[in-house]
């Protein structure tokens, strides 16, 4: 059986994948965005987690984008009359 441990991350392995400060990743975990696991007082991620998250937010960049660009076209239209 080769069952294979996943290589969990730590909280500045994380920070560094997403160009960001540790503080912004401990403050992504208290508003609930990113779900560590807690080993002590140490916050270490799975890969899945890190994976998941990417996911929610490029759709939700993806849906601001497109909300965004459907407001600025309804701002040129009124410009127009």
């Amino acid at each position: 059986m080769t069952d294979s441990v996943p290589q969990l991350l730590t909280l500045v392995e994380v920070a560094e994948a997403f160009c960001v400060s540790p503080h912004t990743i401990r403050s992504w975990v208290k508003k609930g965005r990113l779900r560590p696991i807690r080993l002590c007082r140490r916050l270490i991620f799975h890969p899945h987690e890190i994976e998941r998250f990417l996911a929610e937010n490029s759709s939700a960049n993806k849906n601001a984008t497109e909300s965004r660009s459907a407001t600025e076209r309804h701002e040129h239209t009124i410009e127009s009359r």
